[in-house]
């Protein structure tokens, strides 16, 4: 697989995973009747250092801003995901290596709330960012599966 269908793939991937997540927390927010309070919330702590949040207001600015940071994000991870299931059409045992890259980015994410403000933790649940990230993922390994091939039996028994 051609560095240019890598990236195309990697960068389809990466957006569909963050819009995913998007859409995950705006239907979150929307059903708490705060619609857009979880990018707000996430750009303020982010870029204003909010601590309290009983001060937040929920500006098109931080929304926007925390968007393109989180499209970033999702970018890059879109095109180390795809550069490891290229080489997994080349050796099967790097979908063992796909799993756990998986499994460290939502490792990572709680992490990256914790250096932003362990707070956060109780106000946006764990089951909601979970969720979120679950639904991305499932979205980004469908995308990834089905332009691949090898079946999702083989990624589960490569690391055997």
């Amino acid at each position: 697989m051609g560095r240019e269908r890598i990236l195309y793939e990697g960068i389809l991937v990466g957006l569909a995973g963050a819009a995913a997540v998007a859409i995950w927390f705006f239907l979150y927010d929307l059903a708490a009747a705060t619609p857009f309070r979880t990018p707000a919330l996430l750009g303020a702590a982010l870029f204003e250092g909010l601590r309290d949040t009983a001060t937040l207001t929920i500006a098109p600015s931080l929304v926007l801003k925390y968007t393109a940071v989180h499209g970033l994000v999702f970018l890059v991870f879109g095109v180390a995901a795809a550069s490891l299931f290229a080489l997994a059409e080349r050796d099967r045992h790097v979908l063992f290596g796909v799993f756990m890259f998986f499994c460290c980015f939502e490792v990572a994410v709680f992490l990256a709330m914790t250096v932003l403000g362990s707070w956060l933790l109780n106000t946006l649940h764990p089951w909601a960012i979970l969720g979120g990230n679950f639904v991305a993922a499932l979205v980004m390994l469908g995308i990834l599966f089905r332009d691949h091939h090898f079946s999702v039996h083989e990624a589960l028994t490569s690391g055997e």
